[in-house]
């Protein structure tokens, strides 16, 4: 079973160790000598070396780390089914369904999730209501409210995870927004806006300690990519045509992938930043307002709506889609989704 390992020397000298492709434990013990398996490591003070897969190798001294479970689930919240805010909650660990605790009221849909240290988050949207501040946190399978996100109440942003904190980019009030708020359970703080224009309907995911946002709505769709490394703005490549909105976005093994769009488009594009490039097309049929999450360097995109409200769950292993089992009715559109 591979684990990550975190834990804190300095605000400079921060170790994650993600996944064995790209790191494996050197030593792990208070002495120099001696040398563990990841999933022989225990609580306590540490030196810990990491070695990356070029053979470079960097000694991080005595900390003492936290361990947890690489997610392996996926997870999918709420939404809507065409006539219904929902509150639904359902576990995909592939390719198996199950339904369980439904998220707390209200019920509803164009929120955002993210993962923070193996709990889900899931941050604003509309209920049946108006627009929502609300903050729930999900430990499989406990629910609990947390405090709301800052003002103004807000729906169609994105969220993504940094370095254990979320983030909440954009989104709409009636108008689209620039704001960025910081979610360091429980405090939130207001950030440095996202540069121009404000957006809504917009995607996010996170490569390597920065967050990137792209594509949304600004009173017409837009092809923007700017990234996040908290708390500086820096605008990057655009999004390949056409422009887009209404879709979604995870990251695989370093790269971001985005899919679908509110033209009922199958397009799927990869960033490796800075560089786009457009890649296979989701299986049919064309959708927008997905959801999406990676589970063990597999990308998973979730409903959304081609005509109806769909209950597709598909697979993207880099560059190849395969068609997997339909999520639990019933089927769904402008959900959160994360990964456990």
């Amino acid at each position: 079973m591979p684990y990550k390992i975190s834990g804190t020397l300095s605000d400079a000298a921060r170790i994650i160790i993600v996944k064995e492709s790209d790191w494996s434990i050197e030593s792990n013990t208070n002495e120099s000598t001696g040398a563990y398996e990841v999933d022989s490591l225990v609580t306590g003070a540490k030196l810990v070396a990491g070695r990356k897969s070029d053979g470079e190798v960097t000694v991080y001294g005595n900390i003492t780390p936290s361990f947890y479970e690489l997610p392996e689930s996926g997870y999918v919240y709420g939404g809507f089914d065409d006539s219904n805010y929902l509150q639904d909650t359902d576990e995909y660990n592939p390719d198996i369904w199950t339904s369980k605790t439904d998220m707390p009221s209200p019920a509803r849909r164009q929120h955002a999730a993210s993962t923070i240290l193996n709990k889900g988050y899931v941050y604003a949207g509309q209920d049946i209501g108006g627009y929502l501040q609300d903050c729930d946190e999900y430990d499989p399978d406990i629910w609990t409210s947390k405090t709301d996100t800052p003002s103004p109440a807000r729906y169609t942003h994105a969220a993504s995870t940094i370095s254990d904190k979320g983030y909440v980019f954009g989104g709409a009030v009636g108008a689209s927004i620039s704001d960025t708020d910081e979610y360091n359970p429980d405090t939130w703080t207001s950030k440095t806006n996202i540069p121009s224009p404000a957006r809504e309907q917009l995607a996010a995911s996170t490569i390597l300690d920065k967050g990137y946002v792209y594509g949304g709505y600004s009173g017409g769709a837009i092809q923007d990519t700017d990234e996040y490394d908290p708390d500086t703005w820096t605008s990057k490549a655009n999004m390949p045509s056409p422009a887009r909105y209404a879709f979604t976005a995870s990251t695989i093994l370093n790269k971001g992938y985005i899919y679908g769009s509110h033209a009922y488009a199958r397009d799927c594009d990869e960033y490796d930043p800075d560089t786009w490039t457009s890649k296979t097309d989701m299986p049919s049929p064309g959708r927008y307002r997905p959801s999406a999450s990676t589970i063990l360097d597999k990308g998973y995109v979730y409903g959304g709506y081609s005509g109806s409200a769909l209950q597709d769950t598909d697979e993207y292993n880099p560059d190849t889609w395969t068609s997997k089992s339909d999520m639990p009715s019933p089927g769904r559109n402008v959900a959160g989704a994360s990964t456990i």
